[in-house]
């Protein structure tokens, strides 16, 4: 298993009820503890030997502030949207020599362990694609964060919810942004992504009769390419911080004396 290199997407704005709570207009520099939110997922990272280079995709002069003492991490102007804040850190690593594979994560997720990491890198290995795609199971969740509050889709397979962690191969990052731009643009909304996929799909989700493998071949149809789901046991993979019952959790597993100094 090669090692891979890692783009933090850090280019979101924060939302108007987050704000109430964190002034902040990037939800990547929202403090919980003593650290900005970022540095979590960036700490997380650093931690594993799977990980070579990071690019982050975010507020350059903010960001470069908090990691000024780092090495082999780089940074790139964010885009329009997750897609185009991709691509601009795609560009960056190329530059510098990427790996085969990069792997994909908001910075949004501070709940993220370098085991989660490591175990995700490891389950891609095993399935050879081009495309991962974490997912989680409702029990795995909802034991480790009970009550926390996500969007769920019962499959043929069981009940998950999307993961926060993804690979892909850049060889074929180009021949696929327009659909990934839809597939992105639809993630937090079931419905709408299964509609994407055709309405013979669209009737099994609605029915709880999709199977994971059947919603990965219709993948590999629309996008030329093969796309793999990773259900992750690691349930820190699922849970990001968009609202404020997510940052008040995070406050309470992450508090002040959470990790070392920067």
């Amino acid at each position: 298993m090669g090692q891979y290199d890692a783009v933090i997407l850090a280019g979101g704005l924060s939302s108007g009820k987050l704000k109430k709570y964190a002034p902040f207009d990037n939800e990547a520099l929202i403090v919980i503890g003593s650290y900005p939110m970022i540095y979590y997922v960036y700490r997380a990272l650093r931690g594993s030997e799977q990980i070579r280079k990071i690019v982050i995709s975010g507020p350059g002069e903010a960001m470069q502030e908090i990691f000024k003492k780092e090495k082999d991490l780089f940074f790139a102007e964010p885009g329009e949207d997750s897609i185009d804040s991709f691509s601009n850190a795609l560009q960056v690593l190329e530059e510098q020599g990427a790996t085969e594979n990069v792997l994909i994560l908001p910075s949004d997720i501070p709940f993220i362990t370098t085991s989660a990491i490591d175990d995700f890198i490891e389950r891609c290995g095993e399935l050879r694609a081009d495309f991962y795609y974490s997912i989680v199971e409702r029990d795995t969740s909802e034991s480790h964060f009970p009550g926390v509050k996500r969007t769920y889709v019962k499959m043929r397979d069981g009940v998950f919810t999307g993961g926060n962690l993804f690979a892909v191969r850049i060889a074929v990052v180009e021949d696929c942004l327009a659909v990934a731009k839809k597939l992105v643009a639809r993630r937090k909304n079931p419905l709408a992504l299964a509609r994407l996929f055709g309405l013979g799909l669209a009737w099994k989700f609605l029915n709880g009769r999709l199977s994971i493998r059947e919603a990965e071949d219709r993948f590999a149809g629309m996008l030329g390419i093969t796309g793999r789901a990773v259900i992750s046991p690691f349930a820190e993979v699922g849970v990001d911080v968009d609202k404020p019952s997510d940052l008040k959790l995070a406050e309470e597993f992450l508090g002040p004396a959470f990790g070392p100094h920067m």
